[in-house]
């Protein structure tokens, strides 16, 4: 896939630069969500506070056409149409620079466009934090490179339990056992679960798992948001 550059500039009715602002990182802040988005940069004309310009990097053309179709309409983008006096957008074509990497090509640090681990490679945080006894945790997104997806591996010693819950504000989760029985707690419940069970978790909902006679071994997918998790120290206790 080609990478699509984009730069915008917004003239807002005087006086209201602030609102435009607004609008759009409002705008960036969804964007968070969407991999076909991997830059959205809102900045203001130091000499023209009413002129904010935009810079955009898109992952292809497919993706910035979905976007795009997606907002077609929106209150959102009345509501920016209201404030501008003069817009204008610049298509560019990528070719190349610091902190880009070109389609199926190694970035500049080196990052392949795939990257196969074995995850019980992956270092044991569990053992590394004082938690071996209750068995093992590895977190393999910087073993694969991942920059937006979390990876980890977690297997539970026959009944035990995680030594503490935890929640997101933002990433949602799915969990998918791959061998034993145990249990999870999900916020008041408490549910059964066995081999390619796969739990869908909401961000703001405290879990934490605990392994049944045969122990419990599952990974967790999610993505990856700097800063996001909070851990909740002996949270579930009978």
């Amino acid at each position: 896939m080609k990478q699509v550059a984009r730069y915008g500039t917004s003239v807002a009715h005087p006086g209201r630069g602030d609102e435009l602002a607004q609008h759009l990182l409002a705008a960036a802040a969804e964007l968070e969500s969407d991999p076909g988005c991997e830059l959205y940069l809102v900045n203001r004309q130091r000499d023209a506070p009413d002129t904010i310009w935009v810079t955009e990097l898109w992952r292809s053309q497919a993706d910035l056409d979905a976007s795009v179709q997606k907002l077609a309409g929106s209150p959102a983008v009345a509501a920016v149409k209201e404030l501008v006096e003069r817009w204008e957008m610049v298509e560019l074509e990528l070719l190349g620079g610091k902190g880009v990497a070109g389609a199926g090509q190694p970035a500049a640090n080196g990052a392949q466009p795939y990257t196969i681990q074995t995850l019980t490679d992956t270092e044991d945080s569990a053992a590394k934090f004082g938690f071996g006894e209750l068995g093992e945790a590895r977190f393999a997104t910087e073993d694969l490179a991942a920059e937006q997806t979390g990876v980890s591996h977690h297997h539970l010693r026959p009944g035990k339990r995680q030594a503490f819950g935890h929640r997101h504000e933002r990433a949602e989760e799915v969990c998918l056992v791959l061998s034993g029985t145990g249990r999870v707690k999900l916020d008041d419940e408490i549910e059964e679960i066995g081999p390619l069970d796969a739990i869908r978790i909401a961000p703001a909902v405290v879990r934490a798992f605990e392994a049944g006679p045969e122990g419990l071994e599952l990974v967790v997918f999610g993505p990856r948001y700097h800063g996001d998790g909070e851990v909740l120290q002996a949270w579930w206790t009978d």
